[in-house]
């Protein structure tokens, strides 16, 4: 779990020509399913935090 208030962005490589996304860990929710942790993230420009696995997200330097 990443601490809030951490700058990420996605693991996957971002296709050529396409801007890579920036957001910030603003909270922690439950899996409902499988009760793990997962960090709530707000990207750059968006309305609401989205949930996101640690093996999703890479902290930005």
């Amino acid at each position: 779990m990443l601490a809030t208030r951490t700058s990420v962005t996605p693991v996957k490589p971002t296709p050529g020509g396409k801007l890579r996304l920036y957001g910030q860990v603003t909270s922690h929710a439950r899996d409902p399913l499988t009760g793990e942790e997962l960090n709530m993230v707000l990207w750059d420009g968006a309305v609401k935090p989205l949930p996101y696995y640690d093996d999703e997200l890479a902290i930005a330097d």
